[in-house]
């Protein structure tokens, strides 16, 4: 076969074991020239899975499914008592501040001076300045011999 360029006009010659390398990837097997047989293709060997490999990772899984779960669920019951106990907090906050009040609102001079005072006790204001005095400490050592 001969081979034309049209730049420089050289023929080329294509030998023909070249010729018969060109149909390697068509398929066509190329002669063997070599005097040993070429080693072909190992047989595939098939991985046997056995029952108890089989039935270890399922247990696994499941078991790692279960705890999972069970986690979530433990999770859930852990954050709704959580919320209970934030709710009872706050209630427990409301009453002692109510009682706070109260106690203030009762402990006031004003209304134990109004209510109790006047009303129940009956006390009235003095209508006179108290009169002070003092008390000499050495007459009332000779009064108690």
């Amino acid at each position: 076969m001969n081979i034309s360029n049209s730049e420089t006009n050289i023929e080329t010659t294509v030998s023909p074991e070249f010729q018969e390398q060109r149909y390697i990837y068509n398929g066509d097997k190329i002669p063997n020239k070599t005097d040993y047989a070429p080693r072909g293709n190992r047989r595939l060997k098939s991985r046997k899975r056995s029952p108890f490999k089989i039935i270890t990772l399922l247990i696994f899984v499941s078991l790692v499914i279960v705890f999972y779960i069970w986690n979530k669920i433990s999770v859930n019951r852990l954050v709704i008592e959580v919320n209970d106990l934030k709710n009872q907090y706050e209630k427990v906050n409301n009453t002692n501040e109510f009682l706070r009040a109260e106690i203030n609102r009762k402990s006031s001079l004003e209304r134990i001076e109004k209510i109790i005072a006047t009303k129940q006790l009956g006390f009235i204001y003095p209508k006179e300045q108290p009169v002070w005095f003092e008390i000499d400490v050495n007459r009332g050592e000779r009064i108690r011999d």
